[in-house]
């Protein structure tokens, strides 16, 4: 059941959003946000897969001002091949069943020469392989399990070697402690808690117990009388959305904060500003961005989006990933001198690129997986806070194309 903040949240109607997808080149306002339309032959147009009517209408948000930015970044400096760069939204859906009709039109109907998005990851596999008979690329900047390579598919996304291993590494320490996993259903959680075991026991790292709950589970009570009754030393967390936090709530209830520390894979400033002070400080997570990161280009990148949205804005790190995607794209039609899907799919592979907040990343030329520059960052009184910067870190996704 989902609770009623959630539902107020939902208000991006399909309906009108299709209908407004097909008006030709306009922009047109959508759940407080343009949505800027290309049908312009002369611009190099880009396809974005957005869960529009799906239930992460935050996450939505946070993807569609990073698109904003990138396309933003490009065109301010003479687009690509000095053509302007136009973006063109269609809605995912939050399932894979249209993608194949979304991603003909789009390449068909619309032009684009490489894809952006979905959000999820059985989007990301169903629309690569849609895209393989017509030669356009698609790149995914969200998190997933790898294990998933093919000729169509780009992504800047992490893997579990990239934000789990090194959260795990950080937190553990080489001290084998005792963990105890909680996640939600969606397949690839599975999959990269598997994964997790394996970075967990090297160091005679122990597992007391795993709970995979429903996706927009509210109650967590059964599962922490659980953990509370082990000798789990950090819990290895993965709740999407605001019920994450739901859980830390309800730890923090029970008494077990001062006990437990919590190793939150995907957590982001979005979290951190719906938790107490008490409760931020108990959180680590291994990150792509931090909002509160003092690099200059970092804070230009803040610095622009809250002239966007505003100054209370949480920015994070799919913003910042989806940024990176348009600008990597750009980087990959102009090494190759040509705009066009066959162009970026030549290119892409091996492709050095340089992210929003000034990282120099890689795609690899083998499973089609960027590097990442990745950092520790602590739950704090104010900002979720840079604790330890690791470099870049290569995403072993286990696959090659």
């Amino acid at each position: 059941m989902k609770n009623d903040t959630d539902k107020k949240n939902l208000t991006y109607n399909r309906r009108k959003i299709i209908q407004s997808l097909g008006a030709g080149t306009a922009s047109t306002f959508i759940g407080g946000f343009p949505l800027a339309i290309a049908n312009n032959s002369t611009s190099v147009n880009i396809g974005i897969l957005l869960p529009i009517s799906g239930e992460a209408s935050n996450i939505l948000e946070q993807m569609k001002v990073g698109i904003d930015v990138g396309i933003e970044k490009l065109n301010s400096n003479g687009g690509i091949l000095g053509r302007k760069v136009k973006a063109v939204f269609r809605d995912s859906e939050g399932h894979p069943n249209n993608l194949e009709k979304t991603c003909h039109e789009l390449v068909k109907s619309d032009k684009v020469s490489g894809i952006i998005g979905p959000f999820i990851a059985a989007g990301r596999k169903f629309a690569s392989r849609h895209l393989k008979s017509l030669d356009v690329p698609l790149i995914s900047a969200t998190n997933h399990e790898g294990r998933y390579c093919h000729p169509n598919f780009f992504t800047l996304g992490p893997t579990p070697a990239q934000d789990v291993k090194p959260l795990i590494d950080y937190v553990d320490g080489g001290k084998g402690r005792k963990y105890f996993i909680v996640g939600s259903y969606p397949s690839w959680q599975n999959s990269m808690f598997r994964q997790s075991r394996f970075y967990i026991y090297p160091t005679d790292g122990k597992v007391r117990g795993q709970a995979l709950t429903d996706l927009g589970e509210e109650k967590f009570e059964p599962i922490l009388k659980w953990i509370s009754k082990t000798d789990t030393e950090v819990i290895l967390f993965c709740i999407p959305r605001s019920n994450g936090t739901l859980f830390i709530k309800q730890a923090n209830n029970m008494g077990l904060l001062d006990r437990l520390n919590f190793a939150w894979i995907g957590f982001n400033e979005m979290h951190h500003m719906s938790l107490s002070k008490e409760e931020r400080k108990k959180i680590i997570t291994c990150s792509s961005f931090i909002m509160s990161d003092d690099r200059n280009e970092a804070k230009d990148f803040v610095r622009y989006v809250k002239n966007i949205k505003g100054s209370n804005f949480p920015v994070t790190y799919y913003a910042h990933n989806h940024a990176s995607a348009v600008l990597a794209l750009g980087e990959a039609f102009n090494k190759a001198g040509e705009i066009s899907g066959v162009a970026a799919l030549r290119s892409l592979p091996g492709l050095s690129y340089k992210s929003i907040s000034g990282n120099i990343e890689t795609i690899d030329a083998v499973s089609h997986h960027s590097s990442l520059d990745l950092v520790i960052a602590k739950g704090g009184k104010k900002d979720l806070n840079i604790i330890k910067r690791i470099g870049s870190v290569k995403a072993d996704p286990g696959c090659k194309v």
